[in-house]
């Protein structure tokens, strides 16, 4: 190690530990940095399997000295979000329900949705679950409270009202079409509608929906009707508890991978929703209360604080987590653990609600019956140990070596996840070698999920004969991974393993499930790579030295690059070779050295 644990200061700070590439793989907090750090080089028999194989990989490490503790637990925070180091607990968002935030603190409040919550002094509602409600509800609001929605500078008499203003949606303040006291009553009667008092809106809506009901207008009130059932939908959300409290119920449980959080929302008395999450990284062999307390600390890092944040178990170091919530959130905050009573069956119901998340994730999604027989034949005829319901395919597409594209397909469960798929632009590799181009695709991915600390496929497939394969195999094993690979040559649609000798190629009958499932994911792998290479390319095309060449057009660049690869080939070329390709003259051609060769 590159560090000599003398120099370390008995003073307040963060530590970051580095590898031998000098990528930070751990960020820490200590009281004194001296005493902290040197914990970590004592006996293995003090130390989880976890830091045991950190301080494996510990090449380096700095230090930042902070006036406090406090200020030590907040960059330490920042610090983790900005590096996500492999040996740190990280915070995985399952869900980002929307939000309505009211711009309370504005001259003339907006209302709108939002992805965030932030420390503004706006009001947030929410999270809510059903997304669809909620923006008709808000195009209810618009429709009833005719508040405005653009973010314009308002300066009343200066600027002209907006197409809102001309369809009845908005009172144009930006006109003078309203006075502020009277725009915040309107406000604050959507604030009331929000808070779960719906029994105002409810009833104009539906005195609005008879009214056009007798006038036989049946369209528009079926259009009031649905509204109706989408305010309806957003109040049933909303769970009622006793007392006006906010407070943030937090519940975890784990699995041998992961830890799953579940946080309950109350506001006003009520639990308006709730989120998923899951902390990465952690080592569930040490407590779940240290993981509770990372997670805190992550999570209101840029989160509003409730005065109140109920938690199975008491936290490590809370005195000191506590006294940075308060400071953040600029009143008391208290970090409980209710014992009895309504608090705790709420905390309960969110242990229920986390376990239930734990479960979903630990199901993925059942194969067909179809997708099984081709996944259990997959696993006989390679002698896989387990099922692959995993697969990665690649493939490389390019002409004569230029504008080259890696691509990446994802099926999981025998079926393609699009969301999945990626794109490797080729940057290390020159001219036409399309076994040095699979190596650095395939080098590139594994070595990015073993950075992330990401899951490895349990097969993956090249497009291509032995060498491709050989190529791509040479990449795993300098990666020192063992993951089973296998290449689909097109011609014959053999199956190339990395074995020698006669159980090189494995051929199936062209009925085979199993054949039919690898074909399917090499030829996603082509479609994609070839898609990802023509968008490429076209933009390659975009602009150019020849764009401004009188005479050449989008037609004749795509004809001179699709020849000559560069400008370079083409301003070293013949005029009788340029005029040898269609649609360039001899005039033309000599027009174009001239450009180029001046």
């Amino acid at each position: 190690m590159n560090f000599d644990l003398k120099t370390l200061p008995a003073l307040p700070g963060v530590y970051l530990m580095k590898d031998d590439s000098g990528d930070v793989i751990y960020v820490g907090k200590a009281k004194s940095l001296d005493k902290r750090v040197r914990q970590y080089f004592q006996s293995k028999k003090n130390l989880s399997p976890k830091t045991v194989t950190l301080v494996r990989h510990i090449d380096d490490i700095e230090y930042i000295v902070t006036d406090s503790e406090i200020d030590a637990l907040v960059l330490e925070a920042n610090l983790i979000k900005k590096y996500k180091p492999r040996y740190n607990v990280r915070l995985k968002d399952d869900k980002r329900y929307p939000y309505v935030k009211v711009t309370i603190n504005s001259a003339f409040p907006r209302i709108f949705l939002t992805r965030r919550r932030l420390m503004d002094g706006a009001l947030y509602f929410g999270p809510y679950t059903n997304a669809k409600a909620i923006r008709t509800t808000l195009d209810i609001i618009s429709r009833v409270f005719m508040l405005r929605q653009c973010k314009k500078k308002i300066e009343p008499g200066k600027s002209r009202p907006c197409l809102n203003y001309h369809i009845k949606r908005c009172m144009a303040p930006c006109k003078g079409g309203m006075e502020k006291e009277e725009y915040h009553r309107r406000v604050m009667e959507a604030v009331r509608f929000l808070k779960g008092d719906t029994s105002g809106l409810l009833r104009k809506l539906e005195e609005r929906m008879q009214s056009l009901a007798q006038a036989q207008d049946y369209e528009s009130a079926a259009d009031v009707r649905d509204q109706i059932e989408s305010v309806k939908c957003i109040s049933e959300q909303q769970i009622a508890t006793s007392g006006t409290d906010d407070r943030d119920v937090l519940a975890a449980v784990s699995d041998e991978k992961a830890i799953y959080i579940q946080v309950f929302y109350v506001r006003h008395g009520s639990m308006v929703g709730k989120a998923d999450f899951t902390l990465l990284g952690a080592d569930v062999s040490e407590s779940i209360e240290e993981s509770m307390a990372q997670f805190v600390k992550q999570y209101y890092q840029d989160s509003p604080i409730p005065p109140e944040i109920l938690v199975q178990y008491e936290l490590p170091e809370k005195e000191l987590i506590v006294k940075w919530l308060c400071q953040r959130s600029g009143r008391d905050v208290k970090v409980h653990v209710p014992q009895r009573g309504e608090k705790k069956k709420l905390l309960e119901m969110a242990e229920r609600n986390a376990r239930m998340s734990m479960r979903m994730a630990q199901l993925k999604p059942a194969p067909s019956e179809s997708a099984i027989a081709a996944l259990e034949e997959l696993q006989k005829v390679l002698s896989l140990k387990s099922l692959p319901l995993h697969i990665e395919g690649f493939d490389i597409s390019n002409i004569s070596g230029t504008n080259a594209v890696g691509s990446m397909v994802y099926f999981e469960n025998g079926r393609p996840a699009n969301n999945k798929y990626r794109q490797h632009n080729i940057k290390t590799v020159k001219g036409i070698d399309d076994f040095a181009m699979m190596a650095e695709v395939v080098h590139r991915r594994y070595s990015h999920l073993i950075k992330s600390n990401e899951s490895l496929p349990d097969l993956i497939l090249i497009d291509g004969g032995p060498g491709q394969v050989s190529a791509a195999m040479s990449s795993i094993d300098a990666l020192g991974l063992d993951i089973p690979l296998i290449g689909l040559a097109k011609r014959f649609e053999h199956i190339i393993t990395t074995k020698k000798g006669p159980d090189e190629v494995i051929i199936l009958p062209h009925t085979s499930p199993a054949l039919k499932m690898l074909m399917h994911i090499r030829d996603e792998a082509h479609r994609f790579a070839v898609s990802s290479h023509r968008r490429r390319r076209s933009a390659s095309l975009t602009h150019s030295e020849l764009d401004s060449i009188p005479g050449v057009g989008p037609s004749r660049k795509r004809v001179l690059l699709e020849n000559f690869d560069s400008i370079g080939k083409i301003r070293s070329s013949s005029v009788e070779e340029l005029a040898a390709l269609e649609g360039i003259s001899e005039n033309l051609a000599k027009k174009i050295l001239g450009y180029l060769c001046k």
